[in-house]
């Protein structure tokens, strides 16, 4: 199944392993969602997590979507230093020999 950056980005804020529970809040959550737009996005990622097959393969696809979301905020967050000028990282120690 293809997800688009948006589709992963609500599942990695709202997925969890279990499918029928991620399925669940999807619904939940898009009734709290004012924006027609925004709702529509949900349910269409509602119906496709709920469709047949997908729990053969959902928990394997979740822990990549999360693995690579993970490596995409990292690397966002390298690009923004850099960007910003600054690769000195907080909690990083720099030895001056």
């Amino acid at each position: 199944m293809k997800m688009s950056i948006g589709e992963k980005k609500i599942l990695f804020v709202f997925g969890c392993p279990n499918r029928e529970a991620t399925v669940d809040r999807l619904y939940q959550v898009a009734d709290l969602i004012p924006d027609p737009a925004g709702r529509k996005a949900v349910e269409v990622l509602a119906e496709k997590l709920d469709s047949e097959g997908v729990e053969k393969w959902y928990r394997c696809f979740f822990y990549n979507m999360k693995l690579e979301m993970e490596a995409y905020y990292r690397h966002k967050a390298i690009l923004n230093r850099i960007v910003g000028g600054s690769m000195e990282v907080d909690n990083d120690e720099i030895d001056e020999d």
